[in-house]
């Protein structure tokens, strides 16, 4: 009998190097795995570009993912692809939601079991960038800040906390900025300090960015802070980092949609998708309903309120 296709992306300098190659193909029996080790950003595109049908494991961080997400995209997300996370960065914000656990044993547990869901993607398109595309978050303004300050030795040396501690020395200098946010084609005015779009719920390490977000309802939530003082920041990133939902507290705007448009007033509102930088705005986000296959945790629930 013919073995079932597997290929794994493995980018060693995000800690995918906890994994072993053999130890891979022993937990997943039955499946012919090809190994592929990535040296940039590049190599992990083109690796899932290629790729149009069988299993397709990253055994990197968040960033890795969003490369994947992207050779996938490009190559028109194939229905023969279902994609599995094996948790090696220093966030792991896709697998939070997906409840994929970070032990390198009981996430190859999670892919053996094969549980699957067919999850939305978000595409968005910019003047910087073009069009890229996204499963997680994508954060602006003070969030798109944050992540470019939560790099490097911050991020070593305070591992989970220091997206908390850059949230407090960016805020320190940050202005609010007015936005034109079109729902649907909808015109809202607000002002905002952070704007979230999110297909999934978290970012930066933790920070849950979109409380009630459910990959697979057809829609993106967009979580705005309004404004946000020293103290405002001190209440908010407690409750988000506790993975509480604080979207009814004050100062908070949130809604739902199928398109969303962002422009700021001046321009000059940076993005981040994934916490990869997709540039300046005017930035144009569309959800694509049920677009991946996707291996889910046991504990996984599309709606976080069920």
């Amino acid at each position: 009998m013919e073995k079932t296709r597997a290929r794994v992306i493995c980018n060693p300098t995000s800690g995918g190097g906890a994994y072993d190659p053999d130890e891979i193909r022993n937990e997943l029996e039955g499946l012919d795995v090809e190994w592929i080790q990535t040296e940039g950003p590049d190599d992990a595109v083109e690796a899932a570009q290629e790729y149009r049908d069988g299993l397709l494991l990253v055994a990197g961080g968040d960033g890795t993912i969003n490369d994947v997400i992207n050779g996938i995209g490009n190559a028109g997300f194939p229905e023969g692809v279902t994609l599995g996370i094996l948790p090696a960065g220093t966030g792991n914000d896709l697998a939070a939601t997906l409840c994929v656990p970070e032990d390198p044993d009981l996430a190859e547990d999670v892919v053996r079991q094969n549980r699957v869901r067919t999850l939305d993607v978000a595409r968005v398109r910019s003047e910087g960038v073009g069009e890229r595309f996204f499963i997680n978050v994508a954060t602006g303004g003070l969030g798109a800040e944050i992540s470019d300050a939560n790099e490097g030795e911050l991020k070593e040396k305070w591992g989970k906390l220091s997206y908390l501690r850059a949230s407090l020395e960016v805020a320190k200098d940050f202005d609010v900025r007015e936005l034109d946010l079109y729902l649907d084609g909808e015109l809202r005015k607000v002002r905002a300090v952070n704007v979230v779009v999110g297909n999934c719920r978290y970012a930066g390490g933790g920070w849950l960015a979109a409380p009630k977000a459910n990959p697979e309802d057809g829609l993106l939530d967009v979580v705005i802070i309004e404004t946000l003082g020293l103290a405002d920041l001190l209440t908010l990133a407690p409750a988000s980092l506790a993975r509480a939902d604080y979207l009814e507290k004050e100062g908070v705007f949130f809604a739902r949609a199928k398109e969303i448009r962002v422009e700021t007033q001046p321009p000059g509102l940076n993005f981040t998708a994934d916490g990869e930088l997709i540039g300046d705005e005017p930035s144009e986000f569309t959800v694509i309903p049920r677009a991946l296959k996707v291996i889910v945790g046991p504990e996984y629930t599309p709606d976080p309120a069920e």
